[in-house]
């Protein structure tokens, strides 16, 4: 059990340490206390990665409609690029409750095609040989968490450092959504 962990962690790892939607968000979190923006980005994540596992353990391997959800995730992607873009120059500033984190995950997560494959190749087939699902799940968000938590941790204490000129960061990690979820749309519509 506890091999399937560490594998699913360091698995895991390579794929939360990827440059990606997730990493993009987290660029934009400014000054604000890290751990409740990476929480929510977090859980928002684990959702539909818990709902996967879920379902690899009850024998789905399809996913009806696959394109039409990764669509609308894109979709939402660019929206909250564009409002991060936008707002930049309010992520200086320190704020008790961040509202969308867990948007950001679901979205960052569901507008991913890159997830969808890895899910239904890599994780299928992982959890095929190892049906350990609630170890594979718990090194596998371990991963993210741990990841997501030093690289927010950086970004929060950069942003002290870096002061007024953290807002073009903030605004390239916007852009650098909106950039993934247009990109995510075109793979879809060309395949």
């Amino acid at each position: 059990m506890i091999e399937i962990v560490i594998a699913s962690f360091l698995i895991g790892f390579s794929g939360a340490a990827s440059p990606g939607p997730m990493t993009a968000s987290v660029l934009g979190l400014g000054s604000r206390r890290p751990g409740p923006f990476v929480a929510g980005l977090v859980a928002g994540h684990g959702i539909p990665e818990a709902v996967m596992v879920v379902a690899i353990a009850f024998g789905v391997r399809d996913v009806p409609y696959i394109d039409l959800v990764a669509l609308l995730g894109s979709g939402v992607l660019i929206a909250l690029g564009i409002g991060q873009f936008l707002r930049a120059g309010e992520a200086v500033v320190v704020k008790d409750e961040t509202p969308v984190p867990v948007a950001f995950g679901v979205a960052c997560t569901l507008g991913n095609p890159y997830w969808w494959v890895w899910w239904l190749t890599f994780g299928v087939g992982f959890l095929a040989l190892h049906p350990s699902f609630a170890a594979f799940y718990i090194g596998h968000i371990g991963a993210d968490i741990v990841w997501l938590g030093l690289l927010a941790l950086a970004v929060s204490r950069g942003a002290n450092v870096l002061g007024p000129h953290y807002k073009k960061v903030v605004q390239a990690s916007g852009l650098a959504m909106v950039l993934f979820g247009l990109y995510f749309i075109l793979t879809i519509l060309s395949a």
